[in-house]
Parts: structure tokens; sequence; C-alpha cells
């Protein structure tokens, strides 16, 4: 069960999201029309965020990662667009792929199994130099990326 939980008008989630740069390029998911995010997801009960980034990622890409390094944290304090307030925790974990021929192929759209429905993901690779001119949200990770940062922790609130 993934780690979600609704307390009145407050919604509180506990993320993973990947960074997977190669080439000078890093992988974005898209969401609604104007919106990216990075790849990841939810960490289940009883799931260190370690397992669940990899996990995550399989489900969504079908590929195997393993982790570079762990990167740091942002907590998040903002409204989702069904006007829900939402707290969000979010671990941020470097990855690569261990099968680096199928790696190429992510720019696509992929249909995950989910739960309760099918889950379309649309992932991109875009050139690190074009980053600040996509809406990737949290905005605070476009730092990170482009300074190669780690160890942060950033607490973000509308």
């Amino acid at each position: 069960m993934d780690i979600k939980i609704c307390n009145g008008d407050l919604k509180f989630k506990y993320r993973v999201s990947g960074i997977i740069i190669d080439n000078g390029k890093v992988l974005i998911e898209q969401y609604g029309k104007t919106t990216y995010c990075l790849p990841g997801g939810y960490v289940q009960i009883g799931e260190n965020s370690n397992d669940a980034i990899v996990r995550e990622l399989k489900e969504e890409t079908n590929l195997d990662f393993e982790i570079v390094n762990f990167r740091g944290i942002i907590e998040n304090f903002f409204t989702n667009k069904k006007g829900q307030k939402t707290h969000e925790i979010d671990f941020y974990y470097y990855l690569k792929v261990k099968n680096y021929e199928s790696y190429k192929k992510l720019d696509m759209c992929i249909i995950e199994k989910g739960e309760y429905s099918d889950i379309k993901h649309h992932f991109k690779w875009i050139n690190l130099k074009d980053l600040e001119q996509y809406n990737l949200l949290p905005t605070a990770i476009k730092y990170v990326i482009i300074n190669d940062k780690s160890n942060f922790h950033f607490i973000i609130k509308e």
C-alpha cells in the first residue's frame, strides 16, 4: 500500500524520484500539457526509499536501475491539480540503468499496469542546457540538476 494519507482537506505523500542523466540529457516525465517531473512514485508501507525508487522505475519503464547515490530531500507544500492542499516529502536518488541499450529507448510513452487502473507515462530526454525552459516541478529540482548538487534539503511553501 502506497503511503498517501488524507486528513480532512490535507493530503500527505511520501515519494521517491530518480535523477537519470546520460550524454548531457536528463530523463523527465510529462504530466498535463506543460508540466514535468522526474520519474518516480510512492513509497509503500514497510518499504525503504532505496527499494522504492528501484521498484517504481522498474514498474514504470520495465528496466532495471541501480542507485549511484542519494542526493537529497525536498519537502513541498502545495495545492495539487485537483485543488487539494498537499504535503509531500520526496527523496531524490541519482541512478543508472543496468542494460544500457534498452535505456536509449525511454523517449516514449509506456503503459504501466496500476493496482486500480492503467497509468500512461510519457518519458522524454531533454538537454541539460534546455532545462530552464521546462516547467519541471518542484522548481527547486532544476537548480539541483543544473548545479549537480547533493546533500540538499529544501522546504518549499506555496
